[in-house]
C-alpha cells in the first residue's frame, strides 16, 4: 500500500464514515415528514443541508478524536464501536490533522448554513438549529464544558441525533415546527442514547483513569445495565406507538419493525444475563444497538414516505 493510500485509509477511519448515518438518516426522516404534509424544497436545498449536517458531524468526530486522545492511548478494552478510531494512537496521522480538519469543517458548515439562510430563505431558525448543532459538537468533549466528561454527554447525543436533525429537516422545508417531529424523535433519541451508553462499557477503565465521568463511570456497569434495559423497553414501546399514530400504515411496516424489536429483545436478554462483562458479547451488544437505532430511523422514514405517496394518489 502506497503512502497516499495509507493516508486515505487513515482519513476514512478518522472520519468514522459509517457512523455519519446516525445523523444523516434522521435529517431525511424530517424531510419525509415534511413531504407527507405537502412541503418540498429545491434540489440544492436538500444537497446543501445534507452537506452541512455531515460537516458538523465530521467536525465533532475530528475534534473529539483529539480531545479524547489521552484516554484512547491507555484504552486496552476498545472494540470497533468504542475507543475512537485509533488513528492518532497508532500514529497514522499527525495529532494536528484532526484539529485542522475539525476547524475547517466548522468554517465550511457556517458558510453553508449562511447560504441556506440567505439564498434559500429558510428562516432565522436555520441559524439557531445549526448553532445548536455546532455548539454541541464543540462542547461535547471540548473545554471548558466537556459535557461528555460531566455525565451530560449521553443526553446531548440523544438530543443532537434525535430531535435536532428531524426537526431541522422538517423546518427547512416547512418553515415551522411540528409536534410530530418530537414524537418521531422519541424512539430515535432513546435508541441513540443507548448506543452511546453501551459504547461506554468497554471504555470504562480508561475513562475513569482520565477523569471522564460519564454515566458508566459515575454509576457503574450494573446500574447502567439496568438503565439500558429500561430504555430498550421504552424504545420498543415508543416505536410501536409512533407507528400506530399514522393512519393507513401498511401492516407490513409493523412486521418490518419486528427486526429492530427482535434485536431489542435479544439485547435485553443478553444484558440481563451479564453479557456485557464479556468482551466479545459486549461488542455484539454495541453492534446490535447501533443497528437498532438505524433500523428504527429507516422504518419511520419509510412509513412517512409511504404516507406521502398515498396522500398524493
Amino acid at each position: 500500500m502506497t503512502r497516499f493510500q495509507q493516508t486515505i485509509v487513515a482519513w476514512s477511519r478518522l472520519s468514522r464514515l459509517p457512523f455519519l448515518s446516525v445523523g444523516l438518516l434522521p435529517l431525511i426522516l424530517g424531510f419525509a415528514l415534511a413531504w407527507r404534509q405537502g412541503y418540498e424544497g429545491a434540489p440544492g436545498l436538500y444537497l446543501l443541508s445534507i452537506i452541512v449536517t455531515l460537516l458538523i458531524m465530521l467536525m465533532t468526530y475530528y475534534l473529539g478524536e483529539r480531545n479524547d486522545l489521552e484516554g484512547d492511548r491507555i484504552n486496552r478494552n476498545f472494540n470497533p464501536y468504542s475507543g475512537g478510531s485509533r488513528v492518532l494512537v497508532h500514529g497514522s496521522l499527525p495529532v494536528r490533522v484532526p484539529l485542522f480538519l475539525g476547524y475547517g469543517c466548522l468554517a465550511a458548515a457556517v458558510f453553508g448554513g449562511l447560504i441556506l439562510f440567505l439564498h434559500y430563505r429558510t428562516g432565522i431558525w436555520t441559524l439557531v438549529l445549526e448553532g445548536v448543532g455546532i455548539l454541541s459538537g464543540l462542547t461535547y468533549s471540548g473545554k471548558p464544558f466537556r459535557w461528555a466528561y460531566r455525565g451530560m454527554g449521553e443526553i446531548l447525543i440523544g438530543l443532537c441525533y434525535g430531535w435536532l436533525p428531524i426537526a431541522t429537516g422538517f423546518y427547512l422545508l416547512a418553515g415551522f415546527f411540528d409536534t410530530l417531529t418530537l414524537l418521531l424523535s422519541i424512539p430515535v433519541g432513546i435508541s441513540i442514547f443507548n448506543v452511546v451508553l453501551i459504547n461506554e462499557f468497554p471504555d470504562e477503565e480508561a475513562d475513569r483513569a482520565v477523569g471522564k465521568r460519564n454515566l458508566v463511570v459515575l454509576h457503574g456497569k450494573e446500574k447502567m445495565a439496568d438503565l439500558y434495559i429500561g430504555l430498550s423497553l421504552l424504545t420498543g414501546l415508543s416505536l410501536l406507538k409512533v407507528i400506530s399514530l399514522i393512519q393507513g400504515t401498511p401492516s407490513w411496516v409493523y412486521w418490518l419493525s419486528g427486526i429492530p424489536l427482535i434485536l431489542l429483545l435479544w439485547n435485553i436478554i443478553r444484558v440481563w444475563q451479564g453479557s456485557y462483562w464479556d468482551s466479545r458479547g459486549l461488542e455484539v451488544l454495541c453492534r446490535n444497538t447501533l443497528f437498532i437505532n438505524l433500523g428504527i430511523t429507516l422504518i419511520l422514514t419509510l412509513q412517512q414516505t409511504l404516507a406521502f405517496y398515498d396522500a398524493g394518489r
